[in-house]
């Protein structure tokens, strides 16, 4: 389903699901066009997941119960805020403009948005603050180290001790509520790219924090030399896990954009324990049928349960002025694909809601 495939719902309509007591799904099935407005019946409520003592979830603004946040999907990599190196302006510097979109995403019914930036990315905390106490979002500020052309200078003399020890400081002051997106530029990690792998694990064992990656997949399209193998992303949990990350707690990203209809490796990653980032919807490297297809094969393989997804929202075509899905638009978009593909509506809840509170749910560690 392409993005121009989805239509706004009018004020009116807003205002009648919103009246009707409905919640994300009928807002999402109304946007695609899958019912008609529904009749003000409550709808079911699903029983809620179960947390560890204890846990939280650090937003920019606070820390919250995970059960805070069970009314509505969870994107766990978006960009609310980026200005990578060479750019002289982005979207994103319009906060006015990202609140108002985030205010749209609300009401169709998002909880959470995870802010996938860092310093290296051009990602303003300021900015960040301000969405989110203008929109009444919960907004996780993730951190960390991009990939090798967006490192700092001081990157190649430090050791991966020494980088941990800034990453869990800065985690600290600036109220990090995960760490990512951590990346790879090209098929292989390079040896500064190897040791901030190293010092993301090292960081997440003395936090806590959840950690989440980017990979360097293209689809079916030829890439540069060197090619990106298909094992990338098992290296990447490689890496980590041998630096003492937990693969409970960690996410590897852009999975979706590997050509793998049959799920080979997001189900060699989730028998390792790792959730697996299907975070480029509506980024057509490859198509959001395929991605849903991939998705209804890791359940298939009873791997529902370590499925994330999210748009990597970056673009300004994507934008609700522009007429694009908004913000919100991984739920919209991929929502109409898994249902009719067969998945339930009880399952597209916990792989939408439940999953990704899941991952983000922290106990916090004293460092």
């Amino acid at each position: 389903m392409r993005e121009e495939d989805h239509r706004h719902l009018t004020r009116r309509e807003m205002i009648g699901l919103l009246s009707a007591g409905v919640g994300w799904l009928s807002v999402s099935k109304a946007r695609a066009g899958l019912l008609k407005m529904p009749s003000p019946s409550s709808p079911k409520t699903a029983k809620d997941v179960t947390f560890p003592r204890d846990a939280i979830m650090r937003t920019i603004l606070k820390d919250i119960s995970p059960h805070a946040l069970a009314s509505g999907p969870v994107l766990f990599h978006e960009h609310l805020s980026l200005r990578l190196h060479g750019l002289e302006e982005h979207f994103t510097d319009d906060v006015a403009l990202i609140t108002e979109e985030v205010k749209a995403a609300a009401s169709e019914g998002i909880s959470c948005i995870v802010d996938a930036g860092h310093a290296d990315m051009g990602r303003s905390m300021d900015a960040l603050q301000s969405i989110a106490t203008g929109s009444k979002m919960a907004i996780v500020a993730s951190g960390g180290y991009y990939m090798q052309r967006t490192y700092p200078s001081e990157i190649a003399a430090a050791t991966a001790d020494e980088i941990a020890d800034r990453l869990v400081r800065d985690a600290k002051a600036q109220r990090w509520g995960a760490l990512g997106e951590i990346g790879q530029q090209s098929g292989q990690l390079t040896a500064d790219e190897q040791k901030v792998f190293q010092a993301v694990a090292k960081a997440q064992s003395r936090t806590g924090l959840p950690i989440f990656t980017h990979n360097a997949y293209f689809g079916s399209r030829p890439t540069s030399n060197p090619p990106v193998p298909k094992d990338a992303a098992l290296r990447q949990l490689d890496v980590l896990e041998s630096a003492g990350a937990q693969s409970k707690h960690v996410a590897i990203g852009h999975v979706c954009c590997l050509d793998d209809p049959k799920a080979e490796v997001p189900q060699q990653l989730a028998r390792r324990g790792a959730f697996v980032g299907f975070d480029r919807i509506t980024i057509p490297i490859v198509p959001d049928a395929q991605k849903a297809a991939t998705i209804m094969a890791m359940v298939a393989g009873g791997y529902s349960d370590k499925v994330l997804i999210s748009s990597d929202f970056y673009s300004a075509r994507s934008l609700r002025k522009n007429g694009g899905a908004g913000v919100g638009q991984a739920v919209s978009v991929i929502t109409p694909l898994l249902l009719k593909a067969g998945m339930t509506e009880e399952m597209l809840h916990s792989i939408l809601v439940d999953n990704p509170r899941r991952f983000l749910a922290f106990v916090p560690k004293k460092s």
